[in-house]
């Protein structure tokens, strides 16, 4: 007698597996798939293939003898060990380096946004004549190419027949004012501000106000999902590591302030370099500060163009300010598009290589070196190709943390409806 086997009839209310609604997904997906064929073999080849290759030579002691087809020795973890315990490289230590280089992003993109802002809303008032022309010429910088502004720049910042220095010569000259000229604005290693004994308390307060501001987002939300009711592993982790992250910072610094700890040694040397800036750093800010807030006007520009106009009508008949237009109308409607344009802006300025290299290529004695220009001498000058790789990869998944965080803390990712 033949035994017939039913399938279990599924009902409207049971969930599927997780491999059945991949599986579902894929065939109802099945010709948006076929277009994005293209991109993904094109990303394979150019993106993911050179980036294992780059792992693996990460992990060998690669020379420009193994340039020639001789195969390399596998070395392990230490090229990764070289490049946080120090490298046999002039001017090299990893920590205040990557110190540096958050001091100059973080710097660097709050004037981008703050400058961004402010000349969009002066622009989109009604009073404002000419404001396409304005427009057009604030976009020059950005338009023109980044190696460009670094040359020019460069000859700004000479100490002889400089453009800076020539307009200090000429102001002392023909107003009576009593500038410094003859600066070396590139080579002078002397920092002209040192914030160094200051720098331990600003972490602190940093590190404390990064944490309130996380335990009360996870107070807020709560540590499960709203649809689901299931524990959000992502947001119970992230926030809850950020946080535990965060505290451990305050209390490391805190300890070095008043004990001497040896554990927040690394949170102190972190920002030793960016505590005192030489003239050369403040020369690379201001060029680089020119050449990105126009960027941050655009999107700005955009986003305040969409608000309707009734919102405002609505708030002046309701007797609100223009501070409180600005904080409870403008920022909240320009927030979803100006978000994803300061993540943007952050991974430029944190890979910005074209301002550093052609102003200053990292002098004087490395003050003004960032990540991606130490990279460029780890292979060009160095030639140690497995620690470059290494470093590299490092730099990477710095950027990736930096990014996972904006996205959390700033909620990027939610709808516009939500933002």
């Amino acid at each position: 007698m033949a035994t017939i086997t039913q399938t279990p009839t599924r009902l409207p209310g049971d969930q599927l597996s997780t491999w059945e609604s991949f599986r579902q997904g894929v065939r109802a997906s099945g010709i948006p798939w076929l277009f994005i064929l293209p991109s993904l073999v094109v990303m394979l080849i150019i993106t993911f293939v050179p980036q294992a290759y780059q792992i693996w030579i990460s992990f060998t002691d690669f020379t420009t003898e193994n340039l020639g087809g001789l195969a390399p020795s596998f070395i392990g973890l230490d090229n990764y060990r070289d490049v946080f315990e120090g490298l046999n490289v002039p001017n090299y230590n990893f920590f205040p380096l990557l110190g540096f280089n958050i001091t100059w992003t973080f710097v660097n993109v709050t004037f981008h946004v703050v400058l961004g802002v402010a000349v969009a809303l002066a622009l989109n008032a009604q009073y404002v004549l000419g404001r396409r022309i304005y427009r057009v010429v604030f976009v020059l910088p950005w338009a023109l190419p980044a190696y460009v502004t670094g040359l020019i720049w460069n000859n700004m910042w000479q100490q002889n027949g400089g453009g800076i220095n020539l307009l200090l010569e000429s102001a002392n000259e023909n107003l009576g004012t009593a500038f410094t000229t003859n600066i070396n604005w590139l080579g002078n290693t002397i920092p002209p501000l040192d914030l160094r004994g200051i720098i331990p308390l600003l972490i602190v307060l940093a590190c404390g106000a990064g944490a309130f501001f996380i335990g009360r987002n996870l107070q807020r939300q709560g540590l499960r999902d709203e649809d689901t009711g299931r524990l959000s592993v992502s947001r119970s982790v992230f926030g809850l590591g950020l946080l535990i992250i965060l505290g451990a910072a305050a209390v490391f610094t805190l300890l070095d302030i008043f004990g001497g700890s040896q554990a927040s040694n690394v949170v102190i040397q972190l920002f030793d370099r960016a505590g005192a800036p030489t003239l050369a750093f403040y020369a690379v800010l201001v060029a680089n500060i020119w050449l990105g807030w126009p960027f941050m006007m655009v999107v700005a520009t955009g986003a305040l163009q969409s608000i309707p106009p009734d919102l405002y009508e609505a708030a002046d008949v309701d007797g609100a300010t223009r501070w409180q237009q600005f904080l409870n109308i403008t920022i909240p409607m320009i927030r979803p598009a100006m978000v994803p344009a300061i993540m943007l802006g952050t991974v430029w300025t944190f890979n910005q290589f074209n301002v550093i290299f052609f102003i200053t290529s990292g002098g004087p004695r490395g003050q003004t070196d960032i990540l991606v220009t130490q990279a460029y001498k780890l292979i060009q000058q160095e030639q140690l190709y497995g620690a470059a790789a290494a470093f590299t990869i490092v730099v990477f998944f710095i950027l990736l943390v930096i990014t996972l965080i904006q996205n959390r803390v700033t909620s990027a990712t939610k709808a516009y409806d939500e933002a």
